[in-house]
């Protein structure tokens, strides 16, 4: 009888400890990775506007891709005039003397939903863009953190970014 209780109860722990995760990710076809050497990430945007939350989840997917050791990367501060997002490509490539620019977002509202998307400065048009997301069951049982969350699927996006962009420069690819 007390083995059915513990049986039962490693299964409902790993039922609800098991989560939805939508993974996904899109790359342009012979997108020029090997001209992409740094990168200007944008500020996060976030379902609040608060900047301290802004910057914190900002930085945490900068530090994620600098782990990812694909491009240099550069943050622009919100309180820059660029930081808003609403100046041009080709100028804040300038100004950061990036090779692209990253806009971000982040969603936990329902669940953890975070979407990034990579623009080239030369041709303005979109190299990589991807989308994590983890369904809410799983994160209301989950032990993990907030930042925890967002790092994992901080982690997932720099890495899938990375090895995209890393194995299209790369000359011995198939």
């Amino acid at each position: 009888m007390r083995n059915r209780f513990l049986v039962s109860g490693l299964a409902l722990i790993g039922f609800l400890g098991s989560g939805c995760s939508t993974l996904s990710s899109y790359s342009k076809p012979e997108a020029p990775w090997g001209a992409i050497k740094r990168v200007a990430v944008l500020p996060f945007t976030l379902p609040s506007e608060n900047p301290a939350q802004r910057e914190l989840v900002t930085k945490l997917f900068c530090e994620e891709l600098r782990n990812a050791r694909r491009v240099e990367v550069v943050e622009i501060p919100l309180s820059s005039p660029l930081g808003s997002g609403v100046g041009d490509i080709k100028q804040i490539g300038k100004e950061f003397q990036a090779d692209a620019v990253i806009f971000g977002s982040v969603n936990d509202v329902i669940g953890t939903v975070m979407h990034m998307q990579v623009v080239d400065v030369a041709t303005e048009e979109l190299l990589w863009s991807g989308t994590y997301m983890l369904g809410s069951r799983a994160e209301f049982f989950s032990f993990a953190t907030q930042q925890q969350r967002l790092q994992r699927g901080f982690r997932w996006l720099a890495n899938k970014f990375s090895s995209n962009s890393g194995s299209a420069a790369s000359p011995s690819s198939p």
